[in-house]
């Protein structure tokens, strides 16, 4: 990625409404997820594992995600329901 350059928005969705997003993931498995709408959010690495782990977003919220073999993500919080979906790609990337 260039200096400058944003990475292109992904089709994301929060319970079923694609709402573009940008993913961001740390090296001790802290993801950020920003909104198109403004919108953010930081999951820190409660429990690893493969393809599911457990993630705690910064209200405290409890999030279990499942990585599936074409990379994507979903993201469920058990105690509301709630499901984020994030591609791997970009629209404009995926082959």
């Amino acid at each position: 990625m260039q200096p400058g350059h944003a990475e292109p928005w992904k089709a994301c969705s929060f319970n079923d409404t694609t709402i573009p997003c940008r993913d961001n993931h740390s090296p001790d498995g802290t993801v950020r997820i920003v909104w198109q709408d403004g919108k953010a959010m930081t999951y820190r690495l409660v429990k690893a594992g493969f393809p599911l782990s457990s993630l705690r977003d910064s209200l405290g919220g409890i999030w279990e995600r499942q990585i599936f073999v074409q990379g994507n993500a979903v993201f469920t919080n058990k105690l509301n329901g709630n499901r984020i979906f994030v591609p791997l790609r970009p629209e404009t990337q995926r082959p």
